[in-house]
């Protein structure tokens, strides 16, 4: 063997040891990690905080909900969404406020569905809590389900298993077991 090759074969080791050392120096580094995924059907879900969904209409804001978390699932075209507050808009003022623990957004029809004891109120005084909530994109249309209880702060309130309104709330209908409710404001005696 001349010099050159046993100079070779020596950087080929040294440089093969230190890999073999990098490598085993690595791992103990790294400990043992698992990169896992969830399996889905060809479907991707994305996991967000602190997210913002919006509608605008001819330029103006129609509808907006914030979320504290939420996940999209692309293969269904819907957000899952956690701890919610949102308006609606007419003519760039809040006619109508929701909140609720959970809610779903479907981006093919635009529908947003408030569940676990959903809450709305409007700039008419007007206070609505039920199990759930929902807003059909397409119309102007609320529909509230389930031990639905609506109260007008001036002494109005009718409890059913449903009913609909506008977001303005222009128009209310209430079906199942409907009773009303009249009592003193829940101002009493006091001005507003």
């Amino acid at each position: 063997m001349t010099k050159k090759s046993i100079f070779s074969l020596l950087i080929l080791v040294i440089l093969g040891t230190l890999s073999i050392w990098a490598f085993l120096f690595s791992k103990s580094l790294m400990g043992n990690v698992h990169i896992s995924e969830e399996e889905s059907v060809g479907d991707e879900q994305v996991t967000i905080k602190e997210l913002v969904i919006t509608e605008t209409r001819n330029g103006q804001k129609f509808w907006e909900i914030y979320a504290e978390t939420g996940y999209y699932d692309n293969g269904n075209n819907i957000a899952v969404l956690k701890n919610i507050a949102g308006n609606f808009y007419k003519e760039d003022n809040v006619i109508l406020s929701v909140i609720s623990p959970e809610a779903t957004f479907n981006n093919k029809n635009k529908e947003i569905k408030l569940h676990g004891g959903a809450q709305a109120a409007n700039d008419k005084g007007v206070f609505i809590r039920a199990d759930e909530i929902c807003w059909a994109g397409s119309k102007d249309e609320v529909t509230a389900k389930g031990n639905v209880k609506i109260i007008k702060e001036e002494g109005l309130m009718t409890v059913s298993d449903k009913s609909s309104f506008d977001t303005d709330f222009s128009n209310l209908k209430l079906t199942g077991n409907v009773n009303a409710y009249v009592f003193e404001s829940i101002y009493g005696n006091l001005e507003k």
